[in-house]
């Protein structure tokens, strides 16, 4: 084990009881283990990655509601824009 490693199973075995429970309830959320999920707590900490779950959880829940664009519809809009772009200078030269 490197030391990086030591210091965050130190830290894990640090914690407090309530930030174990946020540890927990964390990795349910992401529906990972406490352990994988607390690398990325150690180095960015609890609020950063909580808000990171809910973004994941939040999107997920656009989409099964329908409320995003289809990645082919966003690409060919992508395409016609430079398209355009392109004519535009070859116009202007």
């Amino acid at each position: 084990m490197n030391s990086r490693q030591k210091k965050q199973a130190e830290a894990l075995a640090a914690l407090s009881a309530a930030d174990r429970v946020r540890l927990e309830r964390l990795a349910a959320l992401a529906q990972v283990t406490a352990e994988h999920l607390w690398p990325e707590v150690w180095q960015y900490g609890f609020d950063d990655v909580e808000e990171s779950i809910q973004a994941d959880l939040d999107a997920d829940a656009d989409i099964a509601a329908g409320r995003t664009i289809p990645n082919e519809e966003v690409m060919a809009q992508a395409r016609r824009i430079v398209e355009a772009h392109v004519k535009l200078k070859r116009k202007t030269g």
